[in-house]
């Protein structure tokens, strides 16, 4: 029995074909006997216009969004782990043993240890508009594996150098390389999941997100003192090369490409070579690469954007508290070193009540992504922005309460369980403005989500560079206590941010060039 596939009917904006070649063409294509499942895809799966333009419908299989929840969650978990990886090496060069190393090998100090960070994050910095258009182009199978492969080779160049420069050099690239799957991974979850069962895929993302930059120490400290000599300091940097080049081997063969326009575009080629009809294509068939759009799009409008009231605030308020995140993943040690004695990777274990307030705040967004999934079921797929807010509005507190206990319990003769409570709350307030921002920033964007995701991803990765820098100084100049009230203080002034987007948010967007939500 023939099947038949529904047909798009020509749209009054599109060229309309009266050709009767050309529509028995797409005719007799889109209706063969065949429901060419061989190819792992029939066809209920598309449907064709009078123009030959391919696009999934909605119930598709081959639309991620309705793959197999175990396909799904395999998909999530695996450009999660391409994510904690990248991470991870951005600061495995941060422990008091690879600025021994340093020092003692090439005479440099603290500062210009910490440039082996700092480097690497700028390079996240600038990564996402170099690379952003790969996965546009190709989708995110190669915009994200590709760049952690040639990462990983730039951190074994890393672990043979054998002068400053050029490890700070390779240590730049490698970040730059790393910034492509650490910003495009993320994308990986919109096409997964659904607005309303995205929290919970988008927490766990952000745990392991977190949890590797807050390892990266703690393993890298490990993996130097495991070796007597001065040249320890290269064993963090091969594990992190191999492991890199590893995954991309596992996850080469395993991955699906989950870019919606590109899976219409292997699709279209598919028929095109199976049926011979040459007049099939899809929408991204007809996208033509431009330099101009790709200076504009990726180079231009995120600054553009970032010049914006809603987009500067709350992007400097993510960038702040992801400044602080690094801050006391690399300063933490230092702080226990001048207050407790503590040393090496002893002094590095502070982390992991940061890593424990992340969950509990990756908790806390997931209680709110189902009410705010509930609200907008309610309004008929629609909710303001402004409904992402109430959550931050309450949570962002326990960032500058943590920050005051940390400092100022931060005594000899006060337990150091007590400074750790206070890192466990910084942790929670951490995640919760971290994502509440991102996500109010989309909201409000939907059309130019990615430039204002890049813009912020831009600016947080200058403040997560640069904060490390002055840490020490801070924390030794001032002295632990009033070195956390400078930073706590300056918390205090970002807390009116989401309160006043809260009650002014929709007035602004009305008058902003970039809503077209």
């Amino acid at each position: 029995m023939e099947k038949q596939v529904r047909k798009k009917p020509s749209r009054g904006n599109e060229l309309h074909v009266t050709s009767t070649h050309f529509d028995s063409d797409v005719s007799d294509t889109c209706s063969q006997d065949s429901d060419n499942s061989s190819d792992g895809f029939s066809t209920e799966d598309y449907e064709v216009d009078d123009n030959g333009l391919i696009s999934l419908t909605k119930s598709s299989s081959l639309n991620p969004q309705n793959w197999p929840f175990k396909e799904r969650i395999q998909n999530t978990v695996l450009y999660a782990v391409t994510t904690f990886l990248a991470q991870l090496n951005s600061t495995t060069m941060s422990s008091d043993y690879f600025i021994s190393d340093m020092s003692y090998l090439y005479n440099i100090g603290h500062e210009c240890s910490m440039l082996a960070t700092t480097l690497y994050v700028l390079g996240i910095a600038v990564g996402p508009m170099v690379f952003a258009p790969i996965s546009e182009m190709y989708g995110r199978k190669m915009g994200v594996l590709v760049p952690l492969l040639i990462s990983g080779v730039f951190s074994l160049v890393t672990s043979v150098s054998y002068n400053v420069p050029s490890i700070m050099v390779t240590r730049f690239l490698s970040g730059l390389f790393a910034g492509a799957p650490i910003v495009s991974s993320g994308g990986v979850m919109s096409d997964l999941w659904t607005p309303q069962a995205r929290g919970g895929a988008l927490a766990f993302y952000s745990c392991l997100v977190s949890a590797g930059a807050l390892l990266g120490p703690t393993i890298g400290s490990l993996l130097i003192h495991s070796n007597s000599s001065a040249q320890g300091w290269r064993i963090p940097q091969w594990l992190c090369g191999l492991a890199e080049l590893a995954w991309f081997l596992i996850s080469f063969g395993v991955v699906k490409e989950t870019y919606r326009p590109v899976v219409e575009s292997k699709l279209a080629r598919k028929l095109r070579l199976s049926e011979r009809s040459w007049k099939l294509h899809s929408k991204h068939d007809t996208w033509t690469f431009s330099l101009t759009e790709l200076i504009h799009v990726h180079f231009f409008r995120p600054f553009a954007m970032l010049l914006t009231p809603i987009v500067f605030l709350m992007a400097l308020y993510a960038s702040y508290v992801f400044g602080l995140f690094y801050l006391m993943i690399t300063n933490v040690p230092v702080a226990f070193n001048l207050c407790y004695g503590w040393t090496g990777t002893v002094a590095t274990l502070p982390n992991i009540p940061f890593f424990m307030g992340v969950l509990i705040g990756n908790g806390v967004n997931m209680f709110w992504s189902k009410k705010y999934g509930d609200y907008i079921d309610k309004h008929d797929g629609k909710a303001l922005p402004e409904e992402r807010l109430p959550i931050m509005m309450i949570t962002q507190w326990l960032m500058p309460i943590g920050i005051f206990i940390f400092g100022w319990s931060s005594w000899k003769s006060i337990h150091w369980i007590v400074p750790c409570i206070g890192v466990a709350f910084m942790g929670t307030g951490y995640i919760t403005i971290f994502q509440g921002c991102l996500n109010y920033l989309v909201d409000c964007f939907p059309h130019y989500a990615a430039s204002a995701i890049a813009a912020n991803t831009f600016l947080r990765s200058i403040f997560a560079a640069t904060f490390p820098l002055f840490a020490k100084q801070l924390f030794t100049n001032l002295g632990v206590h009033w070195g956390a009230s400078v930073i706590g203080f300056i918390s205090i002034g970002m807390l009116p941010i989401p309160f006043y987007f809260f009650k002014n948010g929709a007035r602004i967007r009305i008058k902003n060039p970039y809503n077209l939500g």
